[in-house]
């Protein structure tokens, strides 16, 4: 709701957005700006349903350029709780209360140019579903999350947050990012700024050389203004810095990404969270350049690791990596005695594939050769997860809420879409798209008990409770498939978890000489 409410006020053009949190947001929430304001006489139809100043005909939704566009918000917001809308143009100036839906007052005022909305007793009229929000603390949290991520993406804007009479944090929005990040994230940093443009893609942002961390939490990403989960730019960012720093985590990185309307689709994803880029291959390509260019000639030191200053100021053609160029899985070179292609025989006891190749004839275990797929899938760039029809809720006894955060985070790295979901749950709303069948509950219980909490071992654990099972009887076709996948893997010979894979049950050479041939 925050986030709904905070982004009217930037496309109202707001220079200044106070925003209070009172109780988590479950006693009120309240917003002020002093952007443009609402015309008196349009102040009832905001609450109406699928009422929308920013869309005028069909073509509008393609080429949308405001953060807002639906119309839904407002209107939900007052059907569950009670709200006060002061709002001015420069001219005149309304107070306007509706609650649970119904308009309860109207009334012409003298106010400032611009908008205040206050949102009280959340859900007061569904008690089932204020049950579902979680503790005060968990809520202000969330709330205060997407204000910081807006103070980033919009340092030109000033943004004042308190909740429950306490001053939480206060940017100076004088467009300077660095001073911006460096008051929401209390540090001192050692920035490099980003600065990237290739008609008609354009970057800015910024990267700090101080350290790496262990998560995402400090990647902030936005495209055209709005603040994302981009599988893609997290992609570009594990790839650039795995190159140029070594595979040791994550950087505190700002990505602001500009792109023209045609290259995404933002209705999407219910709560535009997630935007559909049409030509992710050149996305790709700009940004890591963008990054890489930055990076090279600079001195970076992350833990023990330098990169010690060009002596060239330009970057060699040859060494700005483009997406046709680099392959988003390193590619597996041919090994002596490879034995692929496969061709399915059969299964014998719905257990292992029988097959042949011009090697000899091998034996195949269905289950570990489906994990070791699956455990290398997780590296490879997937488009958009696929999302569950219902929220899958785990729940994790007797588990630190520290791991259950760390837990939800190492899933979000590897393509899920999660959150804690509770003291001691987390609620799943999508899957990494080549994962069919998964028992997710077992896999994370399996997780924790083993008590090896490395990202690697969470792959496994996911990959195993989401292969095909002993005694699974597969068509050919799904044999042949299984097959041709494993022949692309680094290690086709050894699961994840160290079994074997594939065993030879007679070679070429050996079959041809008990047939005295």
């Amino acid at each position: 709701m925050v986030k709904e409410l905070i982004e009217n006020s930037i496309d109202a053009g707001a220079r200044h957005i106070y925003v209070n949190i009172v109780a988590g947001g479950k006693k009120r929430i309240e917003v002020r700006d002093d952007g443009t304001g609402i015309d008196v006489e349009d102040v009832p139809i905001i609450f109406e349903r699928y009422t929308t100043s920013k869309i005028e005909d069909i073509e509008d939704l393609y080429s949308i350029s405001t953060l807002g566009f639906r119309g839904e918000a407002l209107s939900s917001i007052a059907l569950v709780s009670k709200v006060t809308l002061e709002t001015s143009t420069g001219e005149n100036g309304i107070r306007y209360v509706i609650e649970g839906g119904k308009e309860k007052s109207s009334e012409l005022v003298s106010l400032p140019k611009g908008t205040r909305i206050s949102v009280e007793n959340l859900f007061y009229n569904l008690p089932a579903r204020r049950k579902f929000l979680k503790n005060d603390a968990y809520e202000r949290n969330l709330a205060i999350d997407w204000i910081k991520k807006y103070a980033l993406i919009y340092p030109e804007v000033s943004f004042i947050v308190e909740s429950d009479g306490d001053n939480v944090f206060v940017t100076p929005g004088s467009g300077d990012l660095r001073e911006v990040a460096e008051v929401i994230f209390e540090k001192p940093l050692d920035p490099l700024y980003i600065e990237y443009s290739k008609s008609p893609i354009s970057i800015k942002g910024l990267l700090d050389r101080g350290r790496l961390y262990p998560d995402r939490k400090r990647e902030v990403l936005s495209i055209n203004g709005r603040v994302v989960k981009s599988h893609i730019l997290q992609k570009v960012i594990e790839d650039v810095t795995s190159k140029v720093i070594g595979d040791r985590g994550f950087p505190f990185i700002i990505i602001e990404l500009k792109l023209p309307s045609n290259f995404i689709d933002v209705n999407i994803h219910p709560a535009k969270l997630e935007i559909k880029i049409l030509d992710e291959g050149r996305v790709y390509s700009e940004v890591y350049n963008a990054i890489y260019n930055t990076v090279l000639g600079k001195r970076v030191t992350y833990t023990e690791t330098k990169i010690e200053e060009s002596t060239s100021q330009q970057v060699k053609d040859e060494e700005i990596v483009t997406y046709e160029q680099r392959s988003l899985i390193a590619e597996v070179e041919e090994k002596e005695g490879d034995i692929f292609p496969l061709e399915p025989l059969g299964q014998y006891l719905n257990t292992f594939i029988v097959c042949t190749s011009t090697k000899g004839i091998y034996l195949v275990d269905q289950h570990v050769a489906h994990e070791r797929v699956l455990f290398d899938s997780f590296g490879e760039i997937k488009s958009l997860p696929q999302f569950l029809l219902e929220p899958k809720y785990v729940n994790l006894y007797n588990v630190p809420y520290e791991i259950i955060e760390f837990i939800v985070n190492n899933l979000n790295q590897i393509g899920f879409e999660c959150d804690v979901g509770g003291p001691d749950s987390i609620v799943i709303r999508a899957i990494p798209s080549f994962l069919k069948d998964v028992d997710i509950d077992t896999a994370l219980n399996n997780f924790i008990e083993s008590k090896d909490l490395d990202i690697n071992n969470l792959r496994r654990e996911i990959a195993c409770k989401s292969a095909v099972k002993l005694g699974d009887r597969l068509s050919m076709d799904e044999m042949r498939e299984l097959l041709e996948k494993l022949s692309k893997v680094k290690n086709y010979k050894l699961c994840p978890h160290g079994r074997p894979i594939i065993i030879e049950l007679i070679d070429r050479d050996s079959v041809f000489k008990k047939f005295g041939r």
